[in-house]
């Protein structure tokens, strides 16, 4: 049985880390729920609520995604950052904070900061969130006992062919170069703010994404050997500067979540996962924009709720993926486990800082 086949089938009682609290930065894979409240909070200007909800679940999936699941497991729920950022007067975080929000580039770009330019200070790209949190560690410093997680990168590859304007004049061969940099840089900012454990997500083949099927209709081009050849430049590089980053820093403990792995036993053995379909979202004829003409009746058994976000039962799989290994990485302190499969890992970060510009 595949590694990661057999990691999610955890015993009901696990050993899970004694985290304080919860950090998270990204995009939509890690995204529980901000850019949702950001757009929803400006309906009176005709923005339309991102991902619309229902049949979305206000991230972009049709419920918890795997950052919700692991919080749950842990026993921490990060306060959203566009809580605080919309309600100056919420009370302080106590859990950590959940930064990640749909449509962040590595950079400080964001993907419709463009089309919303009256939300830009609330849409923050990945080194906008890092900044968010350096500026609260001012006032709240860093929790060496917390657990930061960092899931970024796949905008940056997808909307290289969806808009090349976005890369900025970086040439596509020296995107992956760029990206983990990006990536890199925040860690190592938040590292020397006093943070120590992180869980760092490397990309799945995005060549095998509904939306690389969609590309490559459009152009008549192979963008998804493109894509897929992308994402193993950014999987190496990633890892190779994780492990020199490591040896420089001691007190950093740095897990790699391989959901490429994960992803890759997924499709090649769904029954082993309880999914029959793998290769077709469940709202039925998805176009990009959010378009599409139904739901399918059985979201369980798919790996794709759209043409990019996996199922709320399929990041089930990745929570379990990061539970087991963060008990193998960290020092264990027993949790009882509810009647689920192990549940994975959330960070938290700096929740309502509007974004700074660079």
């Amino acid at each position: 049985m595949p590694t990661a086949i057999a990691s999610c089938f955890l015993p009901r009682n696990v050993m899970a880390a004694s985290f304080t609290e919860l950090y998270v930065f990204g995009d939509s894979l890690a995204d529980s729920g901000n850019l949702f409240n950001v757009t929803s909070a400006f309906s009176s200007l005709g923005v339309p609520a991102i991902p619309p909800s229902p049949p979305y679940a206000q991230r972009n999936s049709n419920g918890p995604i795997w950052i919700d699941q692991l919080g749950e497991t842990l026993g921490l729920f990060p306060t959203l950052s566009s809580e605080l950022a919309l309600n100056p007067t919420a009370p302080p975080p106590t859990q950590g904070i959940n930064f990640a929000t749909a449509g962040a580039f590595s950079s400080d770009v964001h993907q419709v900061e463009d089309d919303l330019p009256e939300l830009v200070d609330f849409l923050p790209g990945f080194l906008d969130q890092v900044e968010a949190f350096t500026a609260l560690s001012t006032l709240n410093p860093a929790d060496p006992n917390a657990l930061y997680v960092i899931w970024v990168g796949g905008i940056d590859y997808n909307e290289a062919f969806v808009d090349p304007a976005s890369l900025d004049g970086t040439p596509l061969e020296q995107l992956p170069n760029a990206v983990t940099d990006n990536i890199l840089n925040g860690l190592t900012q938040m590292s020397s703010l006093g943070a120590e454990d992180f869980l760092v997500v490397n990309l799945p083949s995005l060549g095998e994404s509904l939306l690389a099927d969609t590309l490559d209709e459009l152009t008549g081009q192979d963008i998804s050997t493109v894509l897929n050849q992308l994402s193993t430049a950014h999987n190496e590089l990633l890892d190779a500067k994780l492990n020199t980053f490591s040896e420089s820093q001691p007190n950093a403990n740095i897990t790699l979540l391989d959901v490429n792995a994960l992803f890759a036993d997924i499709t090649a053995n769904p029954e082993a996962f309880g999914l029959t379909n793998v290769t077709e979202a469940c709202l039925t004829n998805f176009r990009p924009t959010f378009q599409f003409d139904g739901v399918c009746e059985n979201p369980d058994e798919f790996l794709f709720w759209d043409d990019v976000h996996p199922t709320t039962t399929a990041y089930q799989f990745v929570s379990d993926l990061a539970l087991a290994e963060l008990n193998d990485d960290a020092s264990p302190t027993a949790v009882p486990e509810p009647d689920l499969l192990a549940t994975l890992v959330v960070l938290g970060s700096t929740a309502g800082m509007l974004k700074t510009r660079r």
